[in-house]
């Protein structure tokens, strides 16, 4: 039985998801398991500050590879607000809309050590911390983030829950990144990614290396 959406557990998973593949989707499930939340909103990136000099696939494409992968999880969405933003999306914003969307809902953040250890550089981080729980997701080998610094560089005193909300993932060595390379190699992506996805890239002809003229 679902909670009232007042008391809903709502994780939010950022990402610029091109493409989308196994390994993100088996981290949002072991979150969902382990810190029992109702539903996991995919967050794919419209125009990401880190990613400024880039080239990232149209956000539609990712939209629609994202929502047929996710299409037959019941407690998984994907949300196009930053896709439909303009300008530059900064993650304190998107927090401030879901926060509107889902008033009494807590609001968990699921992010790589790394991406926890980086907040103090992000955009206001006090106002990111207090809008949600972070939850960080521990690869094999990986340290846990060093939250005492996090609080003197943030100048933010995190709550207790977050210290535990530390949810170790299997050892799983895939990237979009080496699918992209991948596919212009020409090799195979198959068990990357989830044939409904591989799908959309072949549609479009995504990530194949272009012929010189």
């Amino acid at each position: 039985m679902r909670t009232s959406p007042e008391k809903e557990r709502i994780g939010l998973y950022f990402g610029t998801f091109d493409p989308v593949h196994i390994a993100h989707l088996l981290l949002a499930e072991t979150a969902r398991e382990a810190i029992r939340l109702d539903r996991v909103v995919f967050m794919p990136a419209g125009v990401p500050p880190n990613k400024l000099k880039k080239k990232v696939t149209p956000g539609e494409i990712r939209l629609e590879m994202l929502r047929r992968a996710t299409a037959d999880h019941p407690r998984f969405e994907v949300s196009r607000f930053e896709i439909d933003s303009p300008g530059v999306n900064y993650t304190v914003d998107t927090l401030r809309h879901l926060k509107q969307r889902y008033p009494g809902g807590k609001l968990f953040f699921i992010a790589g050590s790394d991406t926890i250890n980086d907040l103090p550089n992000w955009y206001r981080p006090q106002e990111i911390c207090r809008l949600v729980s972070l939850v960080t997701a521990l690869r094999p080998g990986e340290e846990v983030p060093d939250f005492d610094r996090l609080e003197r560089e943030i100048g933010i005193r995190l709550p207790a829950a977050v210290r535990r909300q530390i949810i170790p993932m299997p050892l799983l060595e895939i990237s979009s990144t080496e699918i992209r390379r991948r596919r212009a190699q020409g090799k195979s992506i198959r068990y990357r990614t989830p044939d409904k996805v591989i799908a959309v890239i072949e549609k479009y002809g995504l990530y194949q290396k272009k012929a010189r003229p």
